[in-house]
C-alpha cells in the first residue's frame, strides 16, 4: 500500500485539488489520500461518493503550529492548545501526526515535547527544505516514532510524488493495523518546485 499522509483539496482555503481529480488520480497511480483539509473535514463525506480508500484526517492550525489527526470522525476548532487537539483526536481514536515539525519558515511545532506526545512523525514533507525534514528524521529515529511522509499537495500535479509505502491491505486500513504496519515502511519523496507553486498560486496555471 501507498499513502500520501498529507493532502488537501478545494476545502482547504489555499487548496486547488477538486475531489473529482484527487480520486482520479489516486485510481490511476495507486496511491491512497490521506485528506487533511485545513481546520475542517467537509470533504470527507463527498469524497466517500467516489467509493476510493483515503484516511479522512485534518490538519489543525493549534496555537503551538500546525497538527494532523489522521482517521477523524469530527472536527477539532481553529486556534486550540496543542493539548487540547491532541486529546480531542486521541478521544475518538484517531492518530496524532505531526507534519513538517522543525520547518521554521512554516507554522510547525518546533518545541520536542509536542513531536513525543505525537505517534507519526512527517520526516519527509515535499514542501520542506531537506534540512527540516533531516532534523525530524534525526528526531524520529532518536525518540523511536514512527516515521511518514506526506506531499502536502495544494495543487492536482503534487500528489502521489510523495508518499509511505508498507504492507497493508484496504481491508486493514484502520489505526492500529496501520500503525503496526509503519514500523516496517519505506519513504519515497520528491520535493515539488518552489517557482512552479508560486506561478500556480498567482496565475492559476498548475497543470
Amino acid at each position: 500500500m501507498k499513502i500520501d499522509f498529507h493532502v488537501h483539496t478545494l476545502y482547504s482555503s489555499d487548496g486547488r485539488i477538486k475531489l473529482e481529480e484527487l480520486a482520479s488520480i489516486s485510481k490511476k497511480i495507486g496511491v491512497i489520500p490521506a485528506i487533511t483539509d485545513h481546520n475542517n473535514i467537509s470533504s470527507h463525506s463527498e469524497f466517500r461518493k467516489f467509493q476510493i480508500p483515503f484516511i479522512p484526517g485534518e490538519e489543525i492550525e493549534t496555537v503551538q503550529g500546525d497538527f494532523i489527526g489522521l482517521f477523524m470522525g469530527e472536527p477539532v476548532k481553529k486556534g486550540v492548545d496543542f493539548y487540547e487537539a491532541l486529546d480531542a483526536i486521541r478521544s475518538q481514536g484517531a492518530i496524532p501526526y505531526v507534519p513538517h515539525m522543525f520547518d521554521s519558515l512554516r507554522p510547525g511545532v518546533e518545541k520536542e515535547e509536542y513531536g513525543k506526545a505525537a505517534d507519526i512523525i512527517e520526516v519527509f514533507n515535499a514542501r520542506s527544505f531537506a534540512r527540516f525534514d533531516k532534523k525530524a528524521e534525526e528526531f524520529a529515529k532518536r525518540e523511536g516514532k514512527l516515521m511518514a511522509a506526506g506531499s502536502d499537495s495544494h495543487y492536482p500535479y503534487e500528489f502521489g510524488t510523495t508518499y509511505t509505502e508498507f504492507d497493508l491491505t484496504t481491508d486493514q486500513l484502520q489505526p492500529k493495523p496501520l500503525l503496526k504496519a509503519l514500523k516496517n515502511a519505506k519513504i519515497v519523496g520528491k520535493r515539488t518546485s518552489f517557482l512552479r507553486r508560486k506561478i500556480a498560486k498567482y496565475t492559476g496555471v498548475y497543470l
